[in-house]
């Protein structure tokens, strides 16, 4: 939990500081064609989806896919000890990457419906749209999450066909019937 403990800080402590720093609306190259902070409000989700629709229905939506994230990181956290040592730290990564995320953007949205949007990448003539730490931590996780559930099914194969490797010293041996 300290990887989205940090991720959720840096995230507040970066928006604060462009909230104080770049005007609203505004956008500062840092790196020509490269690069800016583009200081925004956004009322809507991760690239600005569903911004046009009403309140209501944004709300329920990020209820929706905060409730699918949340039963999605409780999947990996009650199976995640499953996985083979080495392969564990991608469960831990995936689970502090997405949680640090969630809680940097659910953070603001619980005390004002929105999120401070300031990093933009440019292509070519054009400048995407702005996202946060919290967004790229989300964004880093969706890869990890594939990585832990590719892992997963390949350890339920490996218990299954009863070829699973025997239990490190110390940790308590698994029956070859839990989680499938």
């Amino acid at each position: 939990m300290l990887i989205a403990l940090v991720i959720a800080l840096a995230d507040w402590s970066v928006k604060w500081l462009v909230s104080q720093r770049v005007p609203l609306n505004s956008l500062e190259v840092v790196i020509e064609n490269r690069l800016a902070l583009w200081h925004v409000r956004n009322p809507a989700m991760i690239l600005g989806l569903y911004g046009s629709l009403p309140l209501q229905a944004r709300v329920l939506i990020a209820t929706v896919s905060g409730l699918l994230g949340a039963v999605l990181l409780l999947e990996v956290l009650s199976r995640g000890h499953r996985l083979a040592p080495g392969r564990r730290k991608w469960a831990w990564l995936f689970v502090g990457l997405a949680s640090g995320g969630m809680l940097g953007n659910l953070g603001e949205r619980v005390v004002h419906w929105g999120v401070t949007d300031y990093l933009s990448i440019g292509w070519r003539d054009l400048w995407l749209p702005p996202g946060n730490i919290a967004d790229i931590a989300i964004f880093l996780s969706l890869p990890v999450a594939v990585m832990v559930i590719l892992f997963e099914l390949q350890a339920r194969a490996q218990r299954q066909a009863g070829t699973a490797p025997k239990p490190v010293r110390g940790e308590p041996e698994r029956s070859s019937a839990v989680g499938t």
